[in-house]
């Protein structure tokens, strides 16, 4: 290792302190070829050097920018047409208009600000300013300060500052009763968010997390207005509350549209380029990809196979580019209810299911054969590995036969006396009549369970997880970095808020609590190998596979450098111009 020089931000500066830690990352290409990737992240005063594993020969240098006077974010392009509309094509419902507490990001981040963000310029390769225009991260990393963004205001006037970032994060850490906040877990580790400054707000944490930094540019991390919680006794749930963002609320239809209008007093004078956003309510994959390919929408961030397959032959209408996507479909059961509290059941439904057949016959998503981590993630096991696991491989019948084994042993020999159980699915046809009906027929043919099935309208789906449920299909938390150990946080560990199915596994917390310190690549990847093992052999639920994401546009859209994106985001698209002829 060696002291580097960056640039940042139209900056350069000489980096003094070295840091290391490993993320995995992996393209979809058509001829793969393994290799290694350097990468450097520079953060303040640090060199974060990572190790990429990808299936192309390409090298690419990662900078996280630092503030620099006058820096604001525009598209990359030369000249780009201010006015116009952009449609979009994916699913828009929602119960909730509060991101913190339910609501849906895809929709509701156009009119909100973070601190920090990926940029959406260079494929999500960096992270920039966002309210905040300049961080500090203390040597011992359990302090961040930032540096906020002055002449911003809400879009009902009132003046952006720290009090609003504190009032933002304070709820977030310590919710009230009444206010479910998903991503509480996420910042758990924080202690104490005070103002420092007349534009400054310092983070404090009560443990190291080498994670936590990165979590303030997920796309829900964004920051309330204090006025707005407090008159709303910090429930925003049932209201629109005003943003600093881009854009503003226009009008809405529930399940047919979202339109939004250019925030005229936008902070950053360059964005947005486009007069309109309107969010068209897609929930199928097969009809997004149609409403791109028919320019009833300009794009989509997720399409269906068949459809994706279709725009690779057409690119002088539209273009396409599969890309991971760190979340996964799964079948939740309720591991606090019997039958579901015996690991030897858990286990037998976990062998009994052919993750392979799966891939092949849900063709809304790509689907990949994957254990607990994607194939783009930090620590995941080889592909040429998995495929030679217990309830990985491709020929099951070993598989099956120890889950037989297993069902007998716990008591349920071929299903017997066992009750008939009940599977949640949004209805969208993917979920409803594709994944639970094979998940059903699975479970029946190979252990001689009984499920019926019952759809909900997908907006509702985690509402079932307040309830004594038995099965739900669901997607799990997408992360905003290749490292997992914030999922595995939120959703796996003894008490995560995104724990819907109540598992729980001493050794696995054990093994999620040293991850969140440890810096040491090869360290980290020894604990990720255990904590899968653990999950393997105390399976928390049945998961299909990590998706890959299929995203479609037409050739008329640019500024969001879609061909270049490294992972999936659903966040701003504030940087889009649209160039019809």
């Amino acid at each position: 290792m060696a002291v580097g020089v960056a640039v940042a931000c139209g900056g350069t500066e000489t980096v003094e302190k070295i840091v290391e830690r490993t993320v995995v990352v992996e393209k979809i290409v058509e001829k793969p070829v393994e290799k290694v990737v350097q990468q450097t992240v520079v953060v303040e005063k640090q060199i974060v050097q990572t190790r990429v594993v990808e299936k192309e020969k390409e090298v690419l240098k990662l900078v996280v920018a630092t503030a620099q006077p006058g820096y604001v974010l525009q598209a990359a392009e030369p000249n780009p047409k201010l006015g116009g509309e952009v449609r979009t094509a994916w699913g828009i419902t929602m119960q909730s208009f509060d991101m913190w507490s339910g609501g849906n990001s895809n929709v509701l981040t156009q009119m909100y600000n973070n601190l920090v963000r990926k940029n959406p310029t260079d494929g999500l390769r960096t992270i920039i300013p966002d309210l905040a225009t300049d961080w500090r991260i203390s040597e011992d990393g359990m302090k961040y300060v930032f540096t906020l963004r002055e002449g911003v205001k809400f879009h009902d006037g009132t003046p952006f500052g720290p009090d609003d970032v504190v009032a933002t994060y304070t709820r977030a850490i310590n919710p009230p009763a009444n206010v479910p906040i998903a991503a509480k877990t996420l910042y758990d580790a924080i202690g104490k968010v005070e103002k420092t400054g007349p534009n400054e707000v310092t983070f404090t944490l009560t443990k190291p997390r080498v994670w936590q930094f990165d979590m303030f540019s997920d796309p829900a991390s964004v920051i309330m207005s204090k006025k707005a919680l407090d008159a709303n006794n910090q429930d925003l749930r049932k209201i629109f509350a005003p943003g600093t963002g881009p854009m503003m609320l226009d009008s809405q239809k529930p399940a047919e549209f979202f339109k939004y209008k250019r925030n005229p007093d936008y902070w950053n004078p360059k964005l947005p380029y486009v007069e309109f956003a309107t969010m068209l309510h897609v929930p199928g994959w097969t009809e997004r990809g149609t409403s791109v390919l028919t320019g009833v929408a300009d794009f989509s961030w997720n399409v269906s196979f068949d459809t994706f397959e279709e725009g690779k032959k057409r690119p002088d209408i539209v273009k396409v580019n599969p890309i991971n996507n760190f979340g996964f479909l799964e079948i939740r059961w309720n591991n606090t209810k019997p039958p579901f509290n015996d690991t030897r059941v858990r286990r037998a439904m976990f062998l009994a299911f052919n993750r392979h057949i799966a891939t092949q016959v849900y063709r809304e998503e790509f689907l990949n054969v994957s254990r607990w981590i994607s194939a783009g993630g930090a620590g995941a096991t080889p592909i040429e590995q998995v495929v030679k696991l217990p309830g990985y491989r491709k020929d099951n019948a070993e598989d099956i036969k120890e889950a037989q084994r297993l069902m007998a042993e716990a008591g349920f020999p071929g299903g017997k006396g066992l009750p008939t159980f009940d599977l949640v699915a949004a209805s969208v046809t993917g979920h409803s009549q594709v994944l639970a009906p094979f998940f059903v027929e699975q479970m029946k043919t190979n252990l001689g369970m009984n499920i019926t099935i019952r759809t909900v309208e997908r907006a509702l789906v985690n509402e079932e997880f307040k309830k004594d449920f038995d099965f739900v299909l669901s997607t799990v938390f997408h992360s905003p970095s290749p490292n997992h150990t914030p999922m595995w946080e939120a959703v796996f560990k003894t008490g995560g808020t995104q724990n819907f199915a109540r598992y729980s596994n001493p050794e696995f917390d054990k093994i999620v609590d040293k991850l969140s310190m440890e810096t040491n690549p090869d360290a980290r990847a020894q604990l990720f190998a255990k904590g899968q093992d653990i999950l393997d052999a105390d399976p928390p639920e049945v998961h299909f596979g990590y998706t890959s994401h299929m995203l479609m546009w037409r050739s008329a859209v640019k500024g969001l450098a879609l061909d270049q994106r490294l992972h999936q985001e659903w966040g701003r698209y504030d940087t889009v111009w649209i160039d019809r002829k």
